[in-house]
């Protein structure tokens, strides 16, 4: 049963439940229409007399095989080792062995669960839910409505998967059509301690069916308190981001929070997220979090060109799905460097926003946090990172079941089927969180590398399209499209409805050449590099003055790749991505003003990072709180028993001692030394020293987009 103090919490707006619950429970009520929280906008009040009121909290339970659970009852170290859905496979038939009863209690489970599978997806049963998966909550919704007839209210607590579901188009008209309130809640102040704290989750108030859809969205909230809060405010001053300055998650409320959702707006949603041929009733409904978000939302809407529209110019591909190759004998599992690039079978942790060497695996790799972070100024020509995967089967067996491109080649008057991986692809990781601190996390790989299913690969017949693409993707207006989605889950369906953004002439090689710079990183890339090479690339320079930004960068540019011609340092390679969001930012016809709202409300945690994440005159992180760079920098205070580090300033020189970050955060000059082991490169452990040169500083990102945005408007002509 829902706790009452918490459904009063979720649902502040319905007091009166506190009146009645002691004398008749809290599932149903028969009710008079002043008794309810109703909009008096509407016509609702007028329209109806008496009628039935549901709350509750139907169970999220999603109806699947768990053949882990059922052997893991037998032997419980099943469940208390983490294992994967192939090394399951492998522990069954010794399981089925040892215990004499598994078999039949197996049989049992799995007829059980398939029956009741199928009677949740037959359509005859719910007709509504047709091709969407099976959860119990959904099943409560169609089920409620039936029971409310035309004069009832209904208020929900339930997971957000019906609004994002691109499989939920028959269900979504009926939803709209009754929906008055819809409150996204996201579980970060644990409400609910039994499930993630990433976790989303709605309250949601139903009523009888309109002719035309209307209802108030509140997203991004986490506490019930937040809802008033924004009814009652006066929409005077700014809205708050969903942290505050002190990166704690934000509870106070803004009038223009709340959002009115009608046929217009929908519209503007089904053309930018979804595929924009279907009704506006159909469309997903993202998370939304001002009303100045609607109107960058309509910019995105507005693009007349989408990846969707080049089809047979581009192919998607999760290449090697992890379980069923491992099953099939083409890849097995084995931590090691790479000898040849065809070794090298990519995970998401290897890459990162415009960075294809963001991490590599240590050499015992059983956890996600198990990858070190690689230092791009300390790597070979020809580096190539650990791989967990490599190819268990004869090189032929292993190119035959390579996924093929969308296009082909005609090679003496007959067309050649063309594997995917003969071509440079944009690679971006599927599983993601729009709460952490970046979503759309992709970067350029070379040809011959493989990739496992949790990423997406993307191939394009025009390299140039390729980088283009790939440029887009790493700006935070096109991560922010996935934020406000909430979407949890990349896959080529969702990634095929970005907007291909045409560029004048000047931007578009801007755009380039910091792409390329951020992505060609090795020898591997050499290829890509000539391909897109344009003399006037070398006649870029950087938008603020900065020693440690140098334009001769850009004066000893070449058609040729050289190690140099890549950004390396933390410090250009930061400076790139901040043009890179001014550049796209401009070509979407964003305001300055609008990519500011963009960062200050979507990207909290990236901001919170920012914030305390310091330099050295080298351009290197001293100091960063950031949890994806783990081993960066200086730890804040000094370990005692790691004293692997040294200064030398003019009163001082010493070494063998403990450092932290608040020991050397206030020297002027001087040089702070860390001894390591790195085990990131081949031939390894090998003892680097690393040189943090005082003084440090921290950068303004809100600052720098503007000093940006000033430069590249007079450089190339952009009015206000």
């Amino acid at each position: 049963m829902l706790d009452m103090e918490l459904l009063f919490e979720l649902f502040p707006r319905l007091k009166f439940v506190d009146e009645l619950a002691a004398k008749r429970g809290f599932f149903h009520w028969d009710l008079q229409f002043s008794d309810i929280f109703y909009d008096e906008r509407s016509d609702d009040r007028e329209a109806l007399g008496g009628f039935n009121l549901i709350v509750g909290n139907p169970p999220w339970v999603k109806v699947e095989w768990d053949e882990k659970g059922v052997i893991g009852d037998f032997d419980p170290t099943i469940e208390l080792r983490k294992l994967t859905a192939h090394q399951v496979q492998i522990v069954r038939s010794k399981a089925i062995e040892m215990h004499s009863k598994l078999v039949p209690a197996y049989i049992d489970e799995y007829v059980s669960s398939k029956a009741i599978q199928d009677y949740l997806n037959a359509t005859q049963n719910y007709p509504l839910l047709g091709g969407v998966q099976a959860n119990l909550y959904k099943c409560f919704l169609p089920q409620s409505w039936y029971a409310l007839c035309c004069n009832g209210f209904a208020g929900f607590l339930h997971p957000e998967g019906l609004y994002d579901d691109p499989k939920g188009r028959l269900i979504r008209p009926e939803l709209y059509s009754r929906l008055r309130a819809h409150f996204q809640f996201q579980n970060s102040l644990l409400l609910f301690p039994d499930i993630a704290d990433r976790a989303l989750f709605s309250v949601n108030i139903y009523g009888p069916p309109r002719q035309s859809p209307e209802f108030d969205h509140i997203a991004n909230l986490f506490t019930g308190a937040t809802v008033d809060a924004c009814f009652e405010h006066s929409g005077m001053g700014p809205v708050l981001g969903i942290k505050n300055e002190k990166g704690v998650w934000e509870t106070g409320g803004h009038r223009n929070r709340v959002i009115r959702i009608g046929q217009q707006s929908l519209s503007v949603f089904t053309e930018s997220l979804d595929t924009g041929h279907g009704a506006a009733w159909e469309a997903s409904l993202p998370a939304i979090h001002s009303t100045e978000l609607v109107e960058i939302m309509r910019k995105f809407a507005g693009q007349s060109r989408r990846l969707r529209d080049i089809e047979g110019e581009y192919s998607c591909s999760r290449m090697w799905d992890e379980t069923s190759a491992l099953s099939d004998g083409f890849i097995r599992r084995e931590t090691c460097f790479p000898e040849r690039i065809e070794e090298w079978i990519l995970s998401g942790p290897h890459i990162f926003v415009g960075n294809p060497f963001s991490k590599t695996p240590r050499r015992i790799c059983t956890e996600k946090s198990h990858y070190d972070c690689i230092d791009l100024t300390a790597i070979s020509d020809e580096y190539l990172p650990r791989t967990n995967y490599v190819p268990d089967c004869g090189i032929d067996i292993y190119r035959q079941r390579i996924p093929i491109v969308s296009w082909s080649a005609d090679i003496g008057g007959s067309a050649k089927k063309l594997k995917s991986t003969g071509f440079y692809r944009h690679l971006n990781r599927r599983r993601v969180g729009p709460a952490s601190e970046r979503t759309l996390a992709a970067a350029i790989i070379p040809p011959e590398a493989g990739h496992i299913g949790s990423c997406v690969g993307t191939a394009f017949r025009s390299v140039s399209t390729l980088v283009d693409y790939q440029a887009l993707c790493t700006s935070i207006p096109f991560d922010a499209y996935f934020k406000i989605t909430g979407a949890t889950d990349l896959h080529p369906v969702r990634i095929r409805q970005l907007p291909l953004v045409r560029c004048p002439l000047g931007l578009r090689n801007s755009l380039r050449v910091r792409a390329i710079g951020l992505n060609c990183l090795t020898t591997h890339y050499g290829a890509l590099w000539e391909s897109v090479w344009e003399d006037q690339l070398r006649s870029d320079y950087w938008t603020r003055t900065d020693r440690r930004l140098l334009n001769s960068y850009w004066n000893s540019l070449d058609s040729v790749w050289c190690r140099d011609s890549a950004f390396r340092t933390d410090y250009n390679r930061r400076q790139a991505l901040v043009e890179i969001d001014v550049l796209v930012a401009m070509v979407l016809g964003l305001t300055l003003e609008e990519l500011l709202t963009l960062y200050r409300v979507q990207f909290p945690v990236m901001r919170e990072y920012e914030a305390d994440t310091w330099y050295d005159t080298q351009g290197r992180i001293v100091f960063t709180p950031s949890k994806g760079l783990p081993g960066v920098g200086l730890p804040r205070k000094a370990q005692k028993h790691d004293i692997n580090y040294g200064l030398i300033t003019p009163e001082r020189t010493a070494s063998g001692i403990a450092l932290g970050w608040e020991d050397v955060k206030h020297l002027k000059e001087g040089i702070v030394t860390r001894r390591i082991l790195d085990d990131t490169l081949p031939g390894g452990p090998i003892e680097r020293v690393i040189e943090y040169h005082a003084p440090f500083d921290r950068c303004d990102r809100e600052e720098d987009y503007r000093a940006a945005w000033d430069e590249f408007s007079s450089r190339f002509g952009i009015k206000p």
